[in-house]
């Protein structure tokens, strides 16, 4: 069961999020990928930001032998034409028309095109939420661009369905952190934008389930919990977030997406570890961050690790007493 901290904190601060000049948005021409889209045409106006719009596809592998090597190339580059047409096509919709779009097809895999696309500052990923066997046998493009990417990654999973139309809006962001290590590269990214939202901010806690546990332990344990959450909170102040603590019990990924659905988050927020093996990544069970973005009824937002800012967070005032 979760604790509220009893008092809703207003938190000040200095915005320290990146500017958001270009947002990749990686499409498989999928319901899933489109919705993906009109997530990313939701920050990139908030931003006045561009969007380009990147696939990329595995070409055939043949011998070069002579004879066939012009037919080989003709049909290589007329996949690639189609390909080019149908982000074009797709960058073409009434709800983008405000927004500069570009696009990016390449031959590989999806951390080939991560590398050819190092100008961006956020990517965004739709997800089919693959488990299990199922995942095993395909892998999961979205655990393997967010566990590469030393970009924040945005994944927009099957559970969030935005009506044909329907903009997406940012809510209630709930900002799942670690302690103590890791902690402090999600908190300035959640805190940016829910000041830029002005949304509701969650910062959540999961604590190993306790075996016999008496209720006064249990209570220190949360206590100094919401000590450390705070001591997370950076300092130096200009304007103000609504900031509630959550400390939970038990397993991450189920804390995590309860929380989500009991307050309604319209975004959560995580950290990332990256990963040097980006098959294996892709096939085996990856730890929270995928299984939140795959089942999850709101985007869920990637932080790599290395992506720590400083910032802080001063004229801190509790005020207006929270539910327990």
């Amino acid at each position: 069961m979760a604790t509220i901290h009893p008092a809703l904190t207003h938190t000040s601060f200095t915005p320290a999020f990146p500017q958001i000049q270009k947002i990749a948005v990686l499409t498989d021409f999928s319901p899933g990928a489109e919705n993906a889209l009109r997530y990313a045409a939701t920050v990139a106006r908030s931003y006045g930001a561009g969007i380009v719009l990147a696939h990329a596809y595995l070409p055939p592998s043949c011998a070069s032998a002579a004879p066939e090597l012009a037919m080989v190339v003709e049909t290589l580059n007329t996949c690639r034409e189609n390909l080019q047409e149908s982000l074009l096509n797709a960058t073409r919709e009434p709800w983008l028309k405000d927004i500069h779009c570009t696009t990016a097809v390449c031959a590989g895999g999806p951390a080939d095109l991560l590398r050819e696309l190092t100008d961006v500052d956020l990517v965004v990923v739709g997800t089919s939420g693959a488990r299990g066997f199922q995942k095993a046998l395909l892998g999961s493009t979205a655990e393997t661009v967010f566990r590469t990417s030393s970009k924040p990654v945005l994944t927009v999973g099957p559970h969030c369905v935005v009506a044909e139309n329907d903009i997406p809006t940012i809510g209630t962001i709930l900002c799942a952190v670690d302690l103590p290590p890791g902690s402090p590269d999600v908190i300035p990214y959640a805190l940016s934008l829910a000041g830029r939202y002005n949304a509701p901010l969650l910062l959540l806690h999961v604590l190993e389930e306790p075996g016999v546990l008496l209720a006064l332990e249990q209570a220190c344990a949360r206590a100094e919990t919401f000590e450390e959450l705070r001591k997370l909170m950076p300092h130096n102040a200009a304007y103000e977030v609504r900031t509630r603590y959550v400390v939970d019990f038990g397993n991450a990924d189920s804390a995590i997406l309860n929380e989500a659905h009991m307050h309604d988050a319209k975004l959560i927020v995580v950290g990332a570890h990256r990963s040097r093996v980006p098959a294996l990544t892709s096939r085996f069970p990856g730890g929270t961050a995928y299984s939140v973005a795959a089942t999850a009824e709101c985007p869920v937002l990637t932080i790599p690790r290395a992506n720590g800012l400083a910032l802080g967070v001063t004229d801190v005032t509790e005020s207006q007493q929270c539910r327990e």
